[in-house]
């Protein structure tokens, strides 16, 4: 007696594994382009964010501690962080070393500064000299502007005379990610 269903082929062809490959390789030279793009625009986000935050807190430390707070922009290195003494050391990363951009919190250093190496393909540039300090009084600072770039993607932190921070989107930027226009 012969079995009928052990004779039949099982599996798929050559041919058909081929088809599906191609039709996978479509798919995913579509889609690579559109996440790079994704990747761009969360990284240059959470440099910004991280920088605003670390500003934000320049200006409160300000005048909580009742003491001017320089915030130190090095666009060469691409590094910012904030200490009570103007032009702070941003690339140590030691807050026990003299110059660090630390602060004292219940008695220990702690380091006050973002680095640009966290965020790989992210330009930073600035009008802003290699400072700006934070009046302890009034919160007020010299009004500029920091350009965070990467790719096709643009954001600014702009700080006015006043002391207000805002993120925006640069005219120039094609598009806002979320964030009004300057």
């Amino acid at each position: 007696m012969h079995n009928k269903q052990a004779s039949c082929q099982q599996g798929f062809t050559l041919i058909e594994m081929m088809i599906v490959l191609a039709i996978v390789a479509v798919l995913l030279s579509i889609a690579v382009p559109s996440f790079n793009n994704f990747f761009e625009k969360n990284r240059l986000k959470r440099a910004a964010e991280a920088v605003y935050g670390l500003v934000a807190n320049a200006k409160s430390e300000s005048t909580i501690r009742d003491a001017d707070m320089s915030v130190t922009i090095n666009a060469g290195t691409w590094c910012v962080g904030y200490a009570a003494a103007a032009n702070c050391n941003c690339t140590l990363s030691n807050p026990s070393a003299a110059g660090a951009c630390a602060v004292p919190v219940a008695g220990t250093d702690v380091l006050k500064a973002v680095s640009g190496s966290d965020f790989s393909d992210v330009t930073l540039a600035t009008n802003y000299g290699a400072s700006v300090t934070f009046n302890r009084l009034r919160g007020t600072a010299p009004g500029g502007t920091l350009n965070f770039v990467s790719g096709n993607w643009k954001l600014d932190l702009v700080i006015s005379n006043e002391g207000r921070m805002r993120l925006c989107a640069p005219a120039s930027a094609t598009a806002t990610m979320g964030y009004p226009s300057c």
